[in-house]
């Protein structure tokens, strides 16, 4: 099949009809996007399968070689092939455009009759992307303002907004809440500054929160902390087990989007108590399902409003909830992307 013929069949897939996805991404990271995607199709009864472009259990070094034009050209030999055997509807690649090797993109892009093949960004980006970029058919970003970027810096492809999301296959029993937020994230030097700064305790984990060592400055010493990697499996436990979920932009990578904590502690019920981000009234109603702060004061006060009373919190859960099982599951996604896929090859206007 052309890629336009690749397009066509990919309008059914708006209706959700079944559909093969083969995802390029990064896998066995601490976002786990690509296996969160493939989870919550195949409880549709979608195919989805993953080719990885980065593995962290791999060494630097062999990572750096199957990304190297070189060493990793029959790697994208390969793919090539077994792309073809697979013959899915669509190609998405997740990640930021850094993650994605140009030597595995060019030749599936260079594949004949390959299907539509489109670029979901989830990082911040600089002119020197275009190059790859101009290998899609689409371009996705998960912030409204990376499409101003893609815009400024003349990428050729069509572009559009859509934002992160949720697997349903990661859930847990419902539990005593403690009564304290939840904060599982990686470190970074603006997140630990709001933490410093916060009075009442946040549980942290994940391994950038270990204790310092013995007789160090503790700037932290107020939050309790489980200082090692949270397995995919702990995360929808510790969403459940906690009064909500606190959420805190990375300064080294967020825009004005939402990331997957957004989403994912709603399947719990839990609500989040997020920073202010532009994107967040896109897609949760900010009186009713999701607490918005804006300076440090305004999380200390948000946050002792909701251990005053946990009956809000509830509300504000389960209010939450609702939204994200009806339009925030990934499979809502990628629904979504598959009805943009469409729209460049009926305007004439598709590579």
């Amino acid at each position: 099949m052309d890629s336009r013929q690749g397009a066509v069949r990919l309008a059914a897939l708006a209706g959700l009809t079944r559909m093969r996805l083969l995802l390029l991404g990064k896998i066995e990271g601490i976002q786990r996007w690509a296996e969160d995607i493939a989870s919550d199709l195949r409880i549709d009864g979608h195919r989805a399968v993953i080719f990885p472009t980065r593995d962290p259990r791999l060494g630097k070094q062999v990572e750096r070689a199957l990304l190297s034009p070189t060493l990793g050209a029959p790697l994208a030999g390969l793919r090539a092939r077994q792309m073809r055997r697979m013959a899915p509807d669509m190609v998405l690649a997740v990640g930021g455009f850094d993650a994605m090797p140009p030597v595995l993109v060019q030749r599936l892009a260079a594949v004949p009759g390959r299907p539509p093949l489109v670029g979901w960004i989830g990082d911040i980006f600089t002119k020197d992307a275009a190059p790859l970029a101009n290998m899609f058919d689409l371009l996705v970003y998960t912030a409204t303002g990376m499409l101003e970027l893609h815009r400024r810096f003349g990428f050729r492809p069509p572009c559009a907004y859509v934002p992160l999301g949720a697997t349903r296959a990661l859930t847990a029993p419902p539990a005593a809440r403690a009564p304290m937020l939840a904060f599982v994230a990686a470190a970074s030097p603006h997140r630990r500054d709001v933490l410093a700064g916060l009075r009442a305790p946040v549980a942290l984990f994940g391994p950038a929160w270990q204790q310092p060592a013995s007789g160090a400055p503790d700037p932290l010493a107020q939050h309790p902390r489980v200082g090692r990697r949270v397995l995919p499996a702990e995360l929808a436990t510790i969403h459940a087990g906690h009064l909500g979920v606190l959420n805190i932009r990375n300064e080294q990578f967020v825009l004005n989007g939402l990331n997957q904590r957004h989403f994912a502690p709603y399947l719990q019920a839990t609500p989040v108590l997020s920073d202010a981000q532009p994107d967040i009234e896109n897609c949760f109603d900010p009186a009713s399902e999701i607490i918005v702060w804006r300076d440090p004061d305004e999380l200390e006060a948000c946050y002792a409003a909701l251990r005053a009373d946990p009956a809000r919190a509830t509300a504000i859960g389960l209010a939450g909830q609702a939204r994200v099982l009806a339009h925030h599951c990934y499979a809502h996604r990628v629904a979504a992307i598959a009805a943009l896929v469409d729209a460049p090859y009926r305007n004439g206007s598709g590579s």
